[in-house]
């Protein structure tokens, strides 16, 4: 077996740290600009797509995270558990129009009688219907997770977390614990409302995830800047701080759609009851260059 210290993430930012234990991450944040309103600017975070280049950002660090994770001794059978079973969260939120219902697994037929918000854009290019049915086909599939957030018959928020794509490397290898984060919108009229936390928090605090993988590749060309009045850079850290409240960490792959832009952002999360195994089989499918995956220690 390989020795345990590879399961270590070893990480160089100068602006963060992150401590690990078996109870998941926490990040120690250094004081950043202030955002007008309560809560820091809210838009769409992640999404699988591609699109333009972009420019020049700091270099990134070949991974960072945690370290310490458990590690299985002894020979790796196949892994056939299914772990927990999924945990239904409902919360509200109050915001100057009534109050938003955020509840994660989302009915497919509750989903399909509300209204896609205006505000809500980014993903679908202004085509509401082409977003109700994304999320529909997410809702409907297997263990597909539709967090949604509705004020009375609207849609004004989401979540949605699935299987990867068998088209993407994420997906050809078929490992039923792997998961993505594949989108993740505030409508436009409802930012700085606290949303975006209070879905998160529906979708992370379910033990099923507890033993699952789950990324997320965070594109510059679905931000919100406009709206938001941010640069890359600052919507880049908005959103590395929002998905690392949640034991998310930036890693490093050679993906053509992470590295076409170098804001991009590919982050990894690893649930508290994974295995080495299950991080060795992940790890496996970062690069496809051989040298660079030997370099880096895959």
């Amino acid at each position: 077996m390989a020795n345990a210290s590879r399961y270590q993430l070893y990480f160089s930012r100068k602006d963060s740290a992150f401590e690990s234990s078996r109870q998941g991450v926490r990040m120690r944040e250094k004081p950043r600009k202030k955002h007008k309103g309560k809560n820091p600017p809210e838009a769409a975070g992640a999404g699988s797509s591609s699109g333009p280049g972009a420019e020049g950002v700091p270099e990134k660090p070949p991974f960072f995270g945690l370290e310490k994770m458990p590690v299985e001794v002894g020979a790796q059978a196949p892994d056939t558990r299914r772990g927990k079973p999924p945990r239904k969260n409902i919360s509200t939120l109050e915001v100057p129009g009534g109050e938003i219902l955020i509840e994660n697994y989302c009915p497919v037929e509750k989903l399909d009688t509300l209204a896609v918000d205006e505000g809500i854009c980014m993903f679908s290019r202004h085509n509401p219907e082409r977003q109700k049915k994304a999320l529909l086909n997410v809702a409907g599939s297997e263990d597909g997770n539709v967090v949604a957030a509705s004020l009375g018959e609207r849609l004004v928020g989401y979540i949605g977390v699935h299987h990867p794509s068998e088209g993407e490397r994420w997906g050809k290898a078929g490992y039923p614990w792997m998961f993505e984060l594949g989108a993740i919108e505030v409508s436009r009229n409802f930012r700085e409302s606290g949303m975006s936390m209070a879905m998160m928090h529906a979708a992370w605090d379910d033990p099923f995830y507890d033993d699952k993988v789950v990324l997320t590749t965070a594109f510059t060309w679905h931000w919100d800047l406009e709206a938001t009045g941010m640069n890359k850079l600052e919507y880049r850290e908005l959103f590395i701080e929002l998905a690392g409240r949640f034991g998310f960490m930036e890693m490093a792959t050679d993906e053509p759609n992470v590295t076409m832009d170098s804001a991009n952002l590919f982050l990894v999360r690893l649930g508290r009851d994974t295995t080495f195994s299950q991080y060795q089989k992940f790890a496996s499918l970062l690069f496809t260059n051989e040298w660079e995956a030997m370099l880096r220690g895959f």
